[in-house]
């Protein structure tokens, strides 16, 4: 994949579209929102999310799906778990299920494959989103503090998950949207996820401990 230049990629640097003169007006901005396909795109999986979820709760949720499917039950549970962190949805519970049934490291290893497969779905929702909502030119217009933010730095893209409640999207979403190179985005990413999965992993595996 091309590396765009450094300068496409900061908050300051995207040019404002030709012909565009301002930030579009309360009705347009909502037909954005309306006609966006990130918007739609996100709203589905989410749906499709809580499918899933109600299906493995049909089954006793993690638990049953070990005693009903044996060793298929893991390699369910990534894209499950992988589905469930690219939407709202809360997903370290699936990280804490992941320690408690499989063990602390290999729990760790599906709860890290799910969260660092949903972080290039959420990727690509960002990408779209810029496109669907027009950032170019409102990043032209941003303050300066926000056109200075370094997206693209290895400290901003490991450093940003593990910020409270919005981490995980904030580190995917906003690299996506700033069209940040895919090659720095997943080595990044990879390298943030080992404590998020290690620490799901070693609470689910604790509470097990605790309870025997």
């Amino acid at each position: 994949m091309r590396e765009e230049p450094a300068a496409e990629r900061s908050f300051g640097a995207a040019p404002v579209p030709a012909g565009a003169t301002e930030w579009p007006g309360k009705r347009s901005a909502w037909r954005r929102v309306f006609t966006s396909k990130a918007l739609y795109i996100l709203l589905g999986l989410t749906a499709l999310g809580v499918a899933l979820l109600r299906w493995s709760e049909a089954y006793g949720g993690p638990g049953g799906l070990w005693e009903t499917f044996g060793w298929w039950a893991p390699v369910l549970s990534v894209p499950l778990h992988a589905l469930v962190a690219v939407t709202p949805l809360p997903s370290d519970i699936v990280g804490m299920a992941n320690g408690a049934l499989y063990g602390f490291w290999f729990g760790a290893l599906l709860s890290w494959l799910g969260w660092y497969l949903a972080s290039f779905g959420q990727y690509a929702i960002g990408r779209r989103a810029r496109r669907d909502f027009d950032l170019d030119t409102w990043l032209a217009r941003a303050p300066a503090w926000i056109r200075r933010l370094p997206v693209e730095h290895p400290l901003f893209l490991i450093s940003s998950r593990f910020v409270p409640y919005a981490g995980g999207h904030l580190a995917t979403l906003v690299p996506g949207a700033m069209r940040v190179p895919l090659r720095r985005y997943a080595w990044c990413t990879a390298v943030a996820l080992v404590p998020q999965s290690m620490a799901m992993a070693g609470a689910g595996a604790g509470m097990m401990l605790l309870g025997s």
